[in-house]
């Protein structure tokens, strides 16, 4: 076990946005919690709008917020999950580290012995620039923004965990450059290829968040400092032992756990798992939830059971699919 100086406090900070999809994660992120220790304290940044929907346990605070209104935050959604940070930071100030992540992730109890203490900062694995062009490209777009002395550390995910001071930075910053990305870049590729990927103008996708916050890491602070780790951002649909990570996003793909799947109500009459992978304690997480919601637990706010119709041509185009295993 960890030994710490001190009890630490630690936010876990997410914004949660006006939309059904989002309370449905915050409230499974925060159920996901539920093994914790008191250090920790979930720091919900919510639209005012949606306050009342949000689960409210002993180490949950909700912050009513609304987004700055300018054209960028309507254009791309990404960067409201930036913004809240450094733009309303008292609720923050109050912890000595934040993590600042998504709402559509899982936490572990592994989180109980995350190493605070050591005053580093330490972000989740990304996947994006897998070749050596796009590399160049990014190292391309940090010198034309304005950061010429970026020497690449590694891809970056989402999540972030630090001293609260720096998060604060460190998210001003970012957004501040993403900004600059998103309407200043000339080329829009994809995911994974030689072009960065900003995505249209006002569609809400592309992933310059990401960029930015790697190029804003990969500037300013030593490569020492920084420590880029799969504990933060697993998958949900990974093979690997939860026991070894921390925290894990929800992904997409069509394996067990997919978020895409769960939203399509291919886990709604599924029975817990006996494995130890991350699919397993992601599936038998929203199995837990899932129970208790349709139980009306008075433990929970909302017992509005998520899903949405199945789209006419679902990615891959395998529709529901529910499997245990990745091999069969």
């Amino acid at each position: 076990m960890v030994k710490y100086l001190k009890t630490v406090k630690v936010a876990i900070a997410a914004y949660v946005d006006n939309k059904a999809k989002f309370v449905h994660e915050a409230n499974l992120m925060t159920y996901s919690g539920r093994g914790l220790d008191g250090r920790f304290t979930f720091v919900l940044y919510a639209h005012p709008d949606i306050v009342d929907q949000l689960d409210r346990h002993m180490n949950v605070k909700i912050i009513p917020y609304t987004v700055p209104d300018t054209q960028f935050y309507k254009d791309y959604g990404f960067a409201k999950s930036m913004v809240f940070p450094y733009d309303t930071p008292e609720p923050l100030l109050e912890y000595d580290y934040v993590c600042k992540t998504d709402t559509d992730v899982f936490l572990t109890p592994m989180m109980n012995h995350f190493p605070f203490e050591t005053n580093k900062i330490y972000v989740g694995l990304g996947y994006y620039s897998i070749s050596p062009k796009s590399i160049d490209a990014l190292k391309d777009a940090a010198i034309k923004f304005g950061y010429h002395q970026y020497k690449r550390i590694a891809d970056m995910h989402s999540t972030i965990i630090g001293p609260t001071k720096d998060i604060i930075d460190i998210m001003r910053l970012s957004d501040k450059l993403e900004e600059t990305m998103y309407y200043g870049l000339e080329e829009d590729g994809g995911w994974g290829t030689d072009i960065l990927w900003r995505g249209y103008i006002g569609g809400n996708s592309g992933i310059c968040s990401m960029y930015a916050m790697e190029i804003i890491l990969s500037s300013i602070y030593p490569k020492e400092q920084v420590v880029v780790t799969q504990m933060l951002d697993a998958g949900s649909d990974w093979e690997r032992p939860w026991t070894e990570v921390s925290h894990m996003h929800q992904y997409h793909q069509h394996e067990i756990y997919s978020k895409f799947q769960a939203n399509w109500g291919a886990y709604l009459d599924a029975k817990h798992t006996i494995g130890m992978s991350c699919a397993d304690y992601a599936l038998n997480t929203y199995i837990s939830k899932l129970n208790y919601i349709k139980a009306k637990s008075e433990f929970f706010v909302n017992h509005e059971i998520f899903s949405v119709p199945l789209p006419e041509n679902p990615d891959l185009g395998k529709g529901l699919i529910f499997k245990y295993r990745w091999k069969e």
